[in-house]
């Protein structure tokens, strides 16, 4: 497992973190702003996306966790990687607190979003 990226902006983000982990007992969560160096399965509505091999980014792998993307409108600003207890794709995460999660990600964007363009 890589170490979680310095840069978290905000409180909120913490916050989110702590509960992505105690929603779906994870061994670790963490924000991490985009661009992204690893690939990771990623939580949708109603599904889970397996990202398809890019050139120059490193493939996935099961036990590098599952992504859940923070998104203002159509803009990417980042992720929280959800590390399970153990590997998976996603699909054993129950698909009503991946509704729930998906939430999350929306409520806390525009915190996000303010403290990156702060230069936090």
């Amino acid at each position: 497992m890589r170490n979680p990226p310095h840069f978290t902006p905000g409180l909120e983000a913490d916050a989110v973190a702590r509960r992505l982990r105690s929603m779906f007992g994870l061994r670790a969560c963490w924000y991490e702003s985009f661009p992204f160096d690893v690939q990771l399965p990623r939580i949708e509505p109603g599904r889970i996306v397996l990202p398809a091999t890019e050139p120059g980014v490193a493939p996935w792998r099961l036990d590098n966790g599952v992504e859940l993307p923070v998104r203002l409108g159509n803009v990417t600003l980042g992720r929280f990687v959800l590390v399970a207890a153990t590997p998976t794709s996603g699909v054993c995460l129950p698909s009503a607190r991946r509704a729930e999660a998906i939430d999350l990600a929306e409520r806390v964007a525009p915190t996000i979003a303010d403290a990156i363009l702060a230069g936090a």
